[in-house]
Parts: structure tokens; C-alpha cells; sequence
């Protein structure tokens, strides 16, 4: 077991259980194929087994660490991250600790984090420093240190390892632009954790449009932190080009929050009303926390007829709230309708019927589905793709052919490397 082919087995599947099939598998209680993939090294089958055991006092612990420590001791992320993660649930942070530190000494910036973290759960703060200081120029580490270190007496030496202020690429993934770094919202943080509100209220208010350029993200950092600091009279008055909708719902946060609800919803209904769907989600979600599901399955069948283009988003919030008031057949049948009136993906409406069956507690069966709307085991079988024969395996375990299952995966995964190879390009 080495690092490389635990990479390439996490990429492929080669050899391994994929992840969906490994929770089924423990789903239905085939707990001893799990066990004897595990013992071949099957990373997915190990975690799936060690997540339960986890659950069952000290000795599940142990058991959970012997099913992990052998890929951990490789220095795989994953494994690392996993193993680090669960001791430090279990506030065996000195463990955790000196598992990530061979890999943060390598420069690996999330064990880097993650250590940060853990060194600051114990106000080890000159390690933090030490630790985050010379990667100040990621923008990723350099936003921890602020989270963990600004406020404590420390900050004049972190500001002088932070990044100039600049605004960076309008689009936030393109990672090979060649503009500056965003630091706007990270400076602006710090100024926040070091109770200089005001200053950091005016700095975000000046980068919110740069050379005709909105920045979103700028407006909606300085609407939360007007919101977080009970800024109601700014977020009222917060300009109407660029970012009112963040405006919006921070206020209704705020109000929220004060137990001023019928204000709240008044706020977002008003706007909802003039057919804008971030705001009806907003106020459908609101109604719902409060226990006024029907009021909010209103305002949603009405933004989901309105919308026009994709209101997947809006369809599933409605039918989730259906679900949670215990209405799981009306939430079928209401999303059938819609399907039929406006048509879209038959996929999408396989998966969607089997999410609200999932979340209601009822047993999630392919074979149940509309037979248009669920590809037949032959069609998987001669797809000679990795979905297929996922797909396929998955149904096997529902149909108690657990042995069956995972020969299927082995004869797919292991041996059609071709295939494997077109899919992941």
C-alpha cells in the first residue's frame, strides 16, 4: 500500500467498492463483505465500517483506528485528513497533531491548515504564527491565520505578513488569471476581528464597484457584516447597484434574529411579490423554521410557475419542505405535475423522486421508478461505463446479490481499463 495506488484506486475504483455501492452494502447489513474488502485494502468499504464504529465509545474508536491507521501511515491526504479529523472529534488533539505534522512540514497546505487549527484549539499561538506566517501569500492559509490568530495581541505582526490590498479576477475560478489576488474581503476581516468596524465597513464599501467591475462577493461580505454588527439603518439604505439581494437577506437575517419575524417576512414577501426567486426562497425558507409550511409551499408553487428557466433549486426546496411537514405523496404528486406541464430531464425527475422517497424514510428501489424513466439492467450492462456499472452493482445489493455485486465491479472496473481511461479524460 503506497500513496500512488491509493491515488490512482481513489480515481478509478480500481479494485475498490465504489463509495455508493459500499453504503448500500452497509445499509442492507452485508457488514462482512465490507469486512473482507477492508482487509484487502479497500479504502471505502475501511471508512465506512470505521465511521460506524466510531459511534460506539473508546473500544469502536480503536476499532476505527485499526481499520485506518494502515492508510494514514502512508501520508495519503484523505486517510490523514480522515484519521486527524476523527481524533480530533474525540479531543485527542496531541494525536491529531502529530499525525498532520509530517505532511504541513512538507508545505501540503490543508494538512497546514488543519494543523493551524488544532495548534490554535490549544492557544499555541506562536506555532500558529510560525506555522501560517511564511505562507501569508496563500490566499487560503493567509485568511487562517487572520480566523485564528487576529484580536490577540498579535496583530501588528500580522499585518505585516498579510498580501497588499488589491481586487482580484471577476471570475473567481479562474485560477490561472493573471490579476491580482483578491485581498479586499481579507483585509476587511481582519479589520472586523480587530473591532475596527467602521474602517472595515468603508473599505468594503469602496471595493464594491472597481473600474465598472461589481464585486459580489465584496457586497455580500460588507451586507453580513452589517447584519453581524446590528447595522439595520445601513442595510435599508444599502445602494441599489450592486448587491440590494445580499442587502435583503441580511436584513432579513437581522430581523430574524431580534424576533421581529412578521417584519422579516413582510420584507422578503414584498419583494417576492414583484417575482424575484432568491427573495421567495428566502421567505419560504423563513416560513418554514418558523412552522408555516403551507405559507411557504404557496410562495413556492407560485415563484416555481413564475420563474422561468431553471427553477430546479425552487422545486427542490418545496418539495423538501413538503416532506418535513410530513406531506411526502403530496410532494410526489405536485412535482410529477410540474414535470409533466414543463417537461425537463426524465433523469432528473428519477433522481428527485427517489430524494423525496429517501428524505421521507421510505425504502429508494430503481426498479420502483416509472419503467421511461429508469434505464433496464440491459441497457447498464451494455452502456460500458463506470455509471452503468455502478448503477447496475447498486441494484444488485438492493436485490440481496451483495457476492453477485461486487463480482460485477470487478469484472467492470478491474479489467476495463479503456473504458476507465475514456471516462475520467
Amino acid at each position: 500500500m503506497d500513496r500512488a495506488d491509493l491515488e490512482h484506486r481513489h480515481r478509478t475504483y480500481d479494485g475498490w467498492i465504489p463509495p455508493t455501492v459500499a453504503a448500500l452494502l452497509h445499509e442492507h447489513g452485508h457488514h462482512d463483505v465490507l469486512r473482507q474488502a477492508a482487509t484487502h485494502g479497500d479504502w471505502f468499504c475501511a471508512r465506512r465500517l470505521a465511521e460506524t464504529a466510531s459511534e460506539s465509545g473508546p473500544d469502536g474508536q480503536a476499532t476505527a483506528l485499526a481499520l485506518l491507521e494502515p492508510f494514514a501511515a502512508t501520508g495519503w491526504w484523505p486517510a490523514v485528513d480522515t484519521v486527524a479529523g476523527l481524533l480530533a472529534e474525540w479531543e485527542r488533539h496531541d494525536e491529531a497533531i502529530v499525525l498532520l505534522r509530517p505532511l504541513a512540514d512538507t508545505g501540503h497546505r490543508y494538512a497546514q491548515r488543519d494543523l493551524a487549527r488544532l495548534l490554535a484549539r490549544q492557544n499555541h499561538l506562536d506555532q500558529v504564527l510560525a506555522l501560517l506566517g511564511p505562507q501569508a501569500a496563500d490566499l487560503m492559509l493567509a485568511e487562517e491565520l487572520v480566523e485564528l490568530a487576529a484580536g490577540h495581541g498579535r496583530d501588528a505582526e500580522i499585518a505585516a505578513l498579510l498580501p497588499d490590498i488589491g481586487t482580484g479576477p471577476t471570475d473567481p475560478f479562474e485560477s490561472c488569471s493573471s490579476d491580482a489576488a483578491d485581498t479586499v474581503p481579507l483585509h476587511a476581516r481582519f479589520l472586523e476581528l480587530q473591532g475596527r468596524i467602521d474602517e472595515a465597513i468603508h473599505l468594503l464599501g469602496g471595493h464594491i464597484c472597481v473600474d465598472g467591475v461589481v464585486y459580489a462577493d465584496h457586497a455580500e461580505q460588507l451586507t453580513r457584516l452589517l447584519g453581524r454588527h446590528g447595522r439595520e439603518a445601513e442595510l435599508r439604505a444599502f445602494p441599489a447597484d450592486g448587491g440590494e439581494e445580499y442587502a435583503l437577506a441580511a436584513l432579513a437575517q437581522l430581523l430574524e434574529e431580534q424576533d421581529r419575524i412578521p417584519e422579516a417576512v413582510a420584507l422578503l414577501g414584498q419583494s417576492a411579490g414583484t417575482g424575484n426567486p432568491h427573495a421567495a426562497f428566502g421567505l419560504a425558507e423563513l416560513l418554514a423554521r418558523h412552522g408555516r409550511h403551507d405559507e411557504a409551499v404557496d410562495v413556492l408553487r407560485t415563484a416555481a410557475e413564475t420563474a422561468g428557466g431553471d427553477c430546479d433549486w425552487l422545486v427542490h426546496l418545496l418539495c423538501r419542505i413538503l416532506v418535513d411537514a410530513g406531506r411526502a405523496d403530496d410532494a410526489l404528486t405536485w412535482f410529477d405535475d410540474h414535470f409533466t406541464r414543463h417537461g425537463g430531464d426524465h433523469r432528473e425527475q428519477t433522481f428527485m423522486r427517489a430524494e423525496i422517497r429517501r428524505l421521507s424514510g421510505r425504502a429508494v428501489d430503481a426498479e420502483a421508478e416509472p419503467a421511461e424513466f429508469a434505464r433496464s439492467d440491459e441497457e447498464l450492462l451494455r452502456s460500458g461505463t463506470v455509471d452503468g456499472a455502478i448503477t447496475f452493482a447498486e441494484r444488485l445489493v438492493r436485490r440481496g446479490e451483495p457476492q453477485k455485486a461486487v463480482a460485477h465491479l470487478r469484472d467492470r472496473l478491474d479489467g476495463a481499463k479503456a473504458v476507465l481511461g475514456q471516462h475520467l479524460r
